[in-house]
């Protein structure tokens, strides 16, 4: 193998070998690897791009296409099993902070939470027969930490896996790792558990069910995990049941109501450090590239516009650069299908010492021009210095008694959060 270190490289590898197991006389293997590297003064100054293609011809006297049935087969994995995913991030996954944004991630987490999901739903065991096609969609975020950042030139290494089955709905977590390539280190710097429920494959084909043309009425039962302790079974059976009693709490207090249906209508202030002066929306028609096989915007690009919003609000309430700190849940209550319109407005409600915390309200519009409130979540943003380290947050200016209100809400909010940190610094250093 030969190679010339150059802006652009290409290394072509191919090699010959017999096989006389197959009864080919001879095989051709060619392997064609596109890197594309920065190189200054003797220095590789930005790691090199993964594989982004790759082709595997087999050529032979007798045969030009070999049958895709002869080739060997592997049973699927246990639901239980982590599914891994992995993606080298590059420059245009950063923020302004050189760091890889936070709605890159979220992408990535729900990407490998689908296909785990949907995975689980159409496993067919020996001995059964297969059932109808399903597909999942995801209807809640659990909380989600951002432990530690990840940079350019590093892999992002998720493992997927489902760790709880109701009767309709399946929790997965989705742990994230940063691989640095040249250091060898590796950390964990995301946790996730997010909540699908499986729907017919083909449900644009059939139509929603019900008047209000939503995916509740369609939802299917799913097979229930097998090869759990105990334990592991008590432990999900608390978090479902935890999920209910959340799900309970945001309907009684109106979320995914009518009440947020002025929310984008409200110029902003030009008072510095209030509520509206900050307040930010972001508008975008739907793609089919944004979309899942059944024509239903993803979970992770919706996450990544609702990350980008409170971004947006964030900085503006601090006049400097912010960073995703952690993530509430996030409840879908309604999808969001392609060309559709989608607008997403965010507000600050809470800020501490060193932290703000922004509501996040997602709304879609279809040709009757009528929007409906599909998700809700609240983001705390953590405000940077020019060495990006924690600096001061400016207090949040409050006007009238409902800012007050949702002020009070969101100390309480942090309030818990920083006593499950306390918590759970506490365990790790007593373990």
């Amino acid at each position: 193998m030969a190679y010339v270190l150059k802006p652009r490289l290409l290394i072509s590898l191919s090699y010959r070998r017999a096989d006389a197991a197959n009864g080919f006389s001879a095989t051709r293997r060619s392997l064609m690897t596109k890197i594309s590297m920065n190189y200054n003064s003797s220095r590789l100054i930005a790691p090199p791009r993964p594989l982004v293609f790759t082709e595997i011809a087999f050529y032979n006297k007798r045969q030009r296409i070999r049958s895709a049935s002869s080739l060997p087969t592997h049973p699927a994995l246990p639901s239980i099993v982590p599914f891994e995913l992995s993606r080298f991030m590059m420059p245009d996954d950063t923020n302004i902070n050189g760091n890889v944004h936070g709605g890159t991630i979220l992408k990535l987490i729900e990407q490998a939470g689908f296909i785990v999901s949907t995975r689980h739903c159409n496993r067919v065991e020996d001995g059964e027969k297969k059932g109808e096609q399903l597909i999942t969609a995801l209807v809640r975020l659990e909380r989600m930490d951002f432990h530690k950042p990840m940079f350019v030139g590093e892999v992002a290494q998720l493992q997927a896996a489902v760790t709880y089955t109701s009767s309709q709905s399946i929790e997965v977590t989705v742990d994230v790792w940063a691989d640095n390539i040249v250091t060898g280190e590796r950390r964990l710097t995301n946790t996730a558990h997010l909540w699908y429920v499986a729907v017919p494959a083909n449900i644009l084909e059939q139509g929603f069910k019900g008047a209000k043309q939503d995916l509740s009425a369609s939802i299917c039962p799913v097979p229930q995990l097998k090869g759990q302790t105990k334990k592991q079974m008590e432990e999900g059976a608390k978090r479902y049941e935890l999920l209910q009693k959340s799900i309970r709490s945001n309907q009684s207090n109106g979320q995914g109501s009518s009440q947020y249906q002025d929310f984008v209508q409200i110029p902003r202030d030009t008072e510095p450090h209030t509520v509206l002066s900050s307040q930010a929306t972001l508008a975008n028609i739907v793609q089919p590239s944004e979309c899942t096989v059944s024509g239903h915007l993803t979970g992770g690009s919706l996450m990544k516009m609702m990350d980008n919003a409170a971004g947006i609000c964030a900085a503006r309430h601090c006049m400097g650069r912010v960073v995703t700190a952690c993530i509430d849940e996030i409840d879908f209550h309604a999808p969001i299908t392609n060309g559709q319109m989608v607008f997403v407005t965010a507000r600050l409600v809470y800020t501490s010492n060193k932290s703000m915390e922004v509501e996040v309200t997602t709304e879609s519009e279809g040709l009757t021009n009528k929007r409906r409130v599909t998700n809700t979540a609240y983001f705390t943003f953590v405000s940077l210095g020019k060495d990006l380290s924690a600096r001061p947050v400016p207090p949040l200016v409050l006007k009238n008694e409902e800012e007050k209100t949702r002020f009070q809400e969101g100390n309480k909010r942090y309030e818990t959060k920083k006593k499950i940190r306390m918590d759970t610094q506490t365990k790790t250093q007593a373990s």
